[in-house]
């Protein structure tokens, strides 16, 4: 049994149907369809119907406290772990995100709880992370960046990280002068730690503007058809560090005191935590071979490997493989696991995808019985996944996270949609590419039961013909 109803909000088609019979049986009745309702933050998990999809309003602020200080690729909304920890966490609960990504959970558990948690992977993330989170004293930050705008040293050009031939690509010679000396300026600066990654988080921060890198899309390439004038450094980087000072600002009074956040260098799919510690997890892993993270902070690792151990080019493609969510992972199975057999046929994915269709899964797998081990009794994980719009058409990533997350003993409890507004990509795709425009937000706990239909909707959402996603 299925359904469909054609909906148009601002210049997009959105075609809801059921994923399979399962879908459309909500304690013996068939659902109704459900319409994209424009909010300016999610209602109460009580009210929330299983299934509703939202679309926050443009209006909404995304870059508030220190959410803005470096783009990431593939980053949600500060609203999605604002309401999870409105609704989910306590004050004294401790709060784990395994995929820590930028840190975007961390910022907003800081203004929420006395505890949390992120574990990333990927090195540059983690310095983001950290970056926006860390305390700091702010008369210090202030004159430590008089110190580095009066007088940038004046240096030899030179090649940061090993193995990256022809840099004048990739920045004129008038920008990657001027960076030479601001990185060297950063370096020389007589600060602690936790300073000088604020200033080489705001270094890093300007550096895809400043490139020849095309700034349309998250990809890092140097355009052909669509020259670019690279914004000028040193005006881009006051600006940017004005704005960084800001954010700190702004989190150093909204931020509960005292309270203590950790990062640490690990892998979701093995999280060094004890187990039942976890009160809640906000998270949003990798989407399957849609992003490639590390190879879309491309011009960023040139400068900041080698000062975050990612010291030749040969390391940085190495590491690129090892990440959940990899287009050419390290491990190259050839099946998709048994229990998302009916979910995913193999065989109908284009032989390039499968290596990474089927890594992912499985590493997703290994995930879940780490969340389980560490999440308490009374815990609850909020999951947040998109599946990507392409020719070939879509994956039910999130039927097949449900699906694996369940024989850990997480079930799913509730789930709901909202469409994606923002993108670096600003030129039409004519709904080519993967881009992903609907993300589910689904919260999973310990129950020892299902309570909603095992199966969720598939929003088939393009873009309309004239739509740009940005």
């Amino acid at each position: 049994m299925s359904w469909n109803r054609k909906l148009s909000q601002s210049n997009i088609e959105i075609d809801l149907f059921s994923s399979g019979d399962a879908a459309s049986q909500v304690h013996g009745s068939e659902p109704e369809p459900t319409e994209v309702v424009t909010v300016p933050d999610f209602p109460s998990f009580r009210i929330i119907e299983h299934g509703s999809l939202y679309s926050i309003s443009l209006s909404a602020n995304t870059n508030g406290l220190t959410h803005g200080l470096h783009r990431f690729p593939a980053k949600y909304i500060p609203q999605i772990p604002r309401w999870a920890l409105r609704e989910f966490a306590s004050k004294s609960s401790v709060v784990l995100d395994p995929f820590a990504g930028s840190g975007t959970t961390l910022v907003e558990s800081r203004c929420a709880v006395d505890s949390s948690i992120g574990i990333d992977i990927d090195p540059l993330a983690r310095l983001i992370a950290s970056a926006k989170v860390a305390r700091y004293d702010l008369g210090r930050l202030r004159d430590l960046s008089t110190q580095l705008l009066d007088r940038p040293p004046v240096v030899s050009l030179f090649v940061p990280m090993q193995g990256v031939v022809n840099f004048a690509h990739w920045f004129n010679e008038k920008a990657w002068r001027q960076l030479c000396g601001l990185y060297e300026g950063i370096q020389r600066l007589n600060c602690d730690a936790g300073e000088r990654r604020f200033f080489l988080c705001v270094f890093s921060s300007i550096l895809r503007r400043v490139s020849n890198a095309d700034d349309q899309t998250q990809k890092t390439y140097v355009s052909g058809t669509l020259p670019k004038t690279p914004a000028p450094v040193m005006d881009t980087f006051r600006r940017a560090l004005t704005r960084a000072v800001a954010g700190v600002e702004a989190l150093h009074v909204a931020a509960r005191p005292g309270g203590r956040c950790q990062l640490i260098n690990g892998s979701a799919s093995a999280i060094p935590l004890l187990d039942n510690s976890v009160d809640l997890v906000i998270t949003s892993p990798p989407y399957v071979d849609s992003v490639d993270y590390m190879y879309n902070l491309m011009v960023e690792y040139f400068w900041l490997g080698p000062t975050l151990g990612v010291n030749t080019r040969a390391e940085f493609n190495s590491r690129r493989r090892a990440t959940i969510g990899a287009k050419n992972p390290a491990r190259n199975r050839t099946e998709i696991a048994k229990e998302l057999a009916d979910l995913v046929t193999f065989e109908d994915l284009p032989q390039y995808r499968r290596a990474a269709v089927s890594a992912y899964f499985e590493s997703m797998a290994r995930h879940f019985f780490e969340a389980a081990r560490v999440l308490r009794e009374s815990g609850r994980y909020v999951l947040v996944i998109g599946n990507s719009q392409a020719s070939a058409g879509a994956i039910p990533v999130h039927d097949c996270l449900v699906r694996l997350a369940s024989n850990t003993g997480l079930s799913l409890q509730k789930a709901f949609a909202y469409r994606i507004r923002r993108h670096y990509m600003k030129f039409p795709r004519k709904g080519r590419g993967g881009i992903i425009l609907m993300d589910w937000v689904i919260v999973l706990g310990k129950a020892k039961e299902l309570r909603v239909p095992s199966r969720l909707p598939m929003p088939a959402v393009s873009l309309g013909k004239d739509e740009v996603a940005n």
